[in-house]
């Protein structure tokens, strides 16, 4: 699928399973995302990445294990 993209930074806050269909809302600070991007693509079919960046720091003590 090819047409326009929009990348932010934002949390699942909630999914649901019902009938076979996923919802899934997101919530995202007005900082990370260009509202007019997202009111461009939002009246045409989507394909969503999700991806999840791990930022916890293990301490050294633990990577030995």
């Amino acid at each position: 699928m090819h047409g326009k993209v929009i990348q932010f930074k934002g949390e699942i806050s909630n999914f649901k399973v019902k009938d076979g269909m996923v919802t899934i809302q997101l919530a995202a600070d007005t900082n990370d995302i260009v509202l007019d991007k997202l009111n461009e693509i939002a009246t045409g079919p989507l394909m969503v990445n999700l991806e999840a960046s791990q930022t916890e720091l293990i301490s050294e003590s633990q990577e030995s294990h």
